[in-house]
């Protein structure tokens, strides 16, 4: 059981690093928020048809009758996924990037403690330290490239914060799903998820103020197929680490998969985009390594 949640598990952090290398090729394509939103959109939108295409061949469309269940859990889902979105962006216009991957591991407290109240999944002291170890190694693989000089505002912490809590609660309404809803398609829960990200991020899309250049139509066609994979990886990242959370609880799927996308991430930047790795940044690979052996085998 345990194995088969791994494999999931790690399909979906490949999917994951497939999204984030097409987030980085498009990057210098799309500058402002609004426009940023945009982009998320058509993702979005992208997802609900791969959805719908997936539940139509696996001959599950009768599951998409909705439930009260279904549409509050993934309603939750939908709207802490627009709530991440809408304030990474922000973040990033803050120039607070760097210190985001901070607040998603803290984000990753959110599913362990309400798994343990809610579903009583055990926590072990050795796991817990294997947490803080993550929670160092971040600490440590920001500050070798933390571009913020000044102190950061109490708005920027705000929404940082928010950005990691959000984050924290779309993890945990995955395992809301599967504990709520087991003879529910994992697909047929991420197809409404994102019918919910959709229409609240449009909203928010609509009623958010344009500033800054905004991206002409020419560079959209440009990363249109960037966008196109993304959308693929973002909804095979999100199914399978849905499937991930039938097998393993909370205190080994969330630390793990926020961990192992640090590391993996942060290889990808040195092997694909040329970035340097410092002895800080070599160090924090090393401790969060250590971490995540500690949580899994210890």
């Amino acid at each position: 059981m345990f194995i088969i949640g791994y494999i999931f598990l790690f399909t979906a952090l490949f999917a994951g690093a497939a999204k984030g290398f097409c987030g980085k090729k498009t990057s210098g394509y799309i500058t402002s928020v609004k426009d940023s939103m945009l982009a998320n959109i058509i993702r979005m939108l992208l997802c609900i048809i791969i959805g719908f295409i997936f539940i139509l061949f696996s001959g599950e469309i009768l599951q998409m009758v909705p439930s009260y269940k279904l549409i509050l859990i993934s309603g939750l889902s939908g709207i802490s996924t627009t709530v991440f979105v809408v304030t990474w962006l922000i973040s990033v216009k803050k120039s607070a990037y760097m210190m985001l991957d901070v607040f998603l591991m803290l984000g990753v407290l959110v599913p362990i403690v309400l798994g343990n109240i809610f579903f009583k999944e055990q926590i072990k002291p050795t796991q817990w330290i294997g947490i803080a170890l993550l929670f160092i190694a971040v600490v440590i693989m920001c500050s070798y490239n933390n571009s913020i000089k000044e102190r950061i505002s109490v708005s920027s912490f705000l929404i940082l914060l928010c950005c990691g809590v959000s984050n924290g609660i779309t993890d945990f309404s995955q395992k809301l799903f599967v504990k709520q809803l087991p003879d529910i398609s994992a697909s047929v829960f991420n197809f409404y998820t994102y019918v919910f990200a959709a229409v609240t991020l449009t909203v928010c899309c609509i009623i958010f103020r344009s500033s800054g250049e905004r991206t002409s139509k020419r560079d959209f066609i440009k990363i249109s197929g960037y966008i196109f994979v993304m959308s693929i990886g973002l909804f095979a990242n999100s199914f399978f680490k849905t499937l991930a959370a039938q097998h393993l609880s909370s205190v080994l799927l969330y630390p793990l998969n926020q961990g192992a996308a640090l590391i993996l991430s942060t290889a990808m930047s040195a092997v694909f985009f040329k970035e340097k790795l410092t002895a800080k940044c070599i160090i924090g690979i090393i401790i969060a390594f250590i971490g995540l052996i500690t949580i899994n085998m210890l």
